[in-house]
């Protein structure tokens, strides 16, 4: 079965695909400003009710509405730190993704192929189809995030017919792990200046 998530997944990483590091900054700082001003606004609205209570029953009213704006801005705000979080990192022991609700660790050995995602609104992401004929869907990875990871926009990027390049990725790690290059702990590392599209080219 797939392990749990990690926090440092094991082997050596190949690549990581996942938001650009500015814009998880920008992700960030605006949902801290959004939370102090959705705190803000609950804690008035709960004084307000206090000072112009003339009944119980408007108190607890006001207090129920104040408890549950401050869930829900707990949700939306947990919501926003998993999407800036998301990834898809492709080691040589495996393939960890990182998603809006779980994250998931996929050793190669229960790897049994991987393909584009046929959703119909996760378009081209990378999809991790386990022996067990389950596929994971790593969300980071498709098409219109693909401003996000700082990827081209070019001809091969627009031809739905040629994978993306965390697809080509995942498949080309799949295929050396299957000549068995993992074993004899080979493997190149790709940094993040490193372009993958330079050798990740359609046939």
């Amino acid at each position: 079965r797939m392990g749990p998530p990690m926090r440092t997944p094991p082997g050596q990483l190949l690549y990581s695909a996942r938001w650009l590091r500015p814009l998880r900054i920008i992700q960030r700082v605006g949902l801290s400003i959004a939370l102090l001003i959705w705190l803000g606004v609950a804690v008035f609205l709960a004084v307000v009710g206090f000072v112009a209570a003339d009944s119980a029953a408007f108190v607890a009213v006001v207090v129920v509405l104040a408890v549950c704006g401050l869930l829900f801005g707990a949700f939306l705000a947990w919501e926003v730190w998993r999407t800036a979080r998301m990834a898809m990192n492709v080691t040589t022991a495996g393939i960890e993704l990182r998603g809006m609700l779980r994250d998931h660790w996929i050793p190669w050995h229960e790897v049994a192929f991987v393909e584009q995602s046929r959703h119909w609104y996760w378009r081209r992401a990378t999809s991790i189809v386990t022996t067990s004929g389950r596929p994971v869907v790593a969300l980071v990875t498709s098409y219109q995030y693909l401003f996000f990871r700082g990827e081209p926009y070019d001809s091969v990027s627009r031809d739905p017919r040629i994978p993306l390049i965390p697809t080509r990725v995942a498949i080309d790690a799949h295929q050396r792990y299957l000549r068995g290059e993992f074993h004899r702990g080979a493997g190149t590392r790709v940094d993040d200046e490193t372009n993958p599209s330079d050798r990740f080219t359609p046939l």
